[in-house]
């Protein structure tokens, strides 16, 4: 039961207590005296109070200060105007259950002191006897539900507890993905900084000496500048080649982490294994967010892990495609696998399919013949912009 049924269910129970309450006083003491008329009203009055006063203006001695009054009232009825019914006793119970039960040490002496009174003053009829019977049943029912209401509160809460903590858990993996990427890139950027460095810097400080050589030779051997010039003149080519090369790969990492991040990855496994590993771009290759950059990086990833702890292969290659508004990574090996092999959908695997159908896209696992394994994972990437 939710909170806004549980105030409804009481606000309820206060509204047909009240009219239970007055169709009975009116019923069982309209025929009494003028006194025993007012003392009912009066008891009436202070029941009304208990049921219908604010929370906020409760408090445990204001409870015990009416259950006193309504005691004594319906004792001194008693004793001096000859009432003889309990019915002005038996709601003080009820109330007590369903209105006070913030109060609960004092709520179960006020009631064993009704019983008591009950019992001693008035007849213990049979009929009391079940009222008493039913009030234990509607206690215990009440606590029960009280329990089942609490338990449910507490079972919620700690899904909420755990539904935080793991939204959180989910965010810090995704801080901890989009690091990876940004690392593998800066990692692939300073490579190719230092192969500049190391290539062309190489090359321009040969092509500086030949031509101070060659400042020498056109005094003392003449006839040997020709060729000489022709190999400075290779040397020049090569290294704009090597600067032509540079900045493609300079311009493709400006246009976002995914791609240059994917080479990064690429460089890292081989360097550190003796996987030969080939990456090609199969077409020109556009910006992708962040979600997409992760997704494919997360796939190439664990297809590279795979592929250095289970399929035996010396030799991989890494094709990345554009095409029809989705982007195309495929990892090829040469392992072990063979079509007639059954294929075990591991965490990792698994973990890559569900990757990609989360971004919108599938991820599929081919035979390569004569032997090894071909992943394919598409990613759609909305209507790109070709560069």
């Amino acid at each position: 039961m939710g909170i806004e049924q549980e105030k409804t269910y009481r606000y309820l129970i206060r509204i047909f207590g009240t009219i239970a309450l007055m169709i009975t006083s009116y019923n069982e003491y309209v025929s009494y005296g003028a006194v025993n008329q007012y003392g009912t009203l009066l008891i009436l009055f202070l029941y009304i109070l208990i049921i219908w006063v604010p929370k906020i203006w409760r408090s445990r001695t204001i409870y015990i200060i009416l259950s006193i009054i309504i005691i004594s009232t319906a004792l001194y009825l008693h004793y001096q105007y000859g009432s003889v019914n309990s019915s002005l006793l038996w709601p003080l119970l009820f109330l007590s259950i369903f209105i006070n039960r913030d109060y609960r040490y004092v709520t179960i002496i006020v009631s064993l002191v009704t019983i008591t009174v009950i019992a001693l003053v008035y007849a213990f009829s049979f009929g009391s006897l079940l009222a008493i019977i039913g009030i234990f049943l509607v206690v215990r029912s009440s606590q029960i539900r009280q329990n089942a209401h609490a338990l449910t509160k507490s079972h919620l809460d700690q899904l909420d507890q755990a539904h935080r903590e793991l939204q959180e858990a989910h965010l810090e993996l995704q801080e901890a993905s989009a690091h990876s990427v940004r690392y593998a890139a800066l990692e692939e950027r300073t490579r190719l900084a230092r192969e500049i460095h190391d290539g062309l810097g190489h090359q321009l400080t040969s092509l500086i000496i030949q031509l101070q050589a060659l400042e020498i030779m056109q005094s003392t051997e003449p006839e040997h500048m020709p060729e000489r010039i022709k190999q400075l003149i290779s040397i020049a080519r090569q290294a704009l080649t090597e600067v032509r090369i540079a900045v493609k790969e300079w311009s493709n990492d400006e246009m976002g982490l995914g791609l240059v991040a994917l080479k990064g990855l690429i460089t890292q496994t081989g360097q550190r294994s003796a996987l030969k590993l080939t990456f090609v771009e199969d077409s020109p290759i556009t910006e992708w967010s962040i979600q997409t950059s992760i997704v494919l990086y997360r796939v190439l990833q664990e297809s590279l892990t795979n592929v250095l702890r289970h399929a035996q292969a010396d030799a991989a290659s890494v094709h990345i495609q554009e095409k029809d508004h989705n982007v195309y990574l495929r990892i090829s090996d040469n392992g072990v696998y063979t079509a007639t092999d059954s294929l075990k959908i591991g965490y990792g695997l698994k973990s890559m399919k569900e990757r990609c159908e989360q971004q919108g896209g599938t991820c599929q696992f081919e035979p390569v013949l004569p032997h090894g394994l071909s992943i394919q994972a598409v990613i759609p990437i909305g209507n790109p912009t070709q560069s």
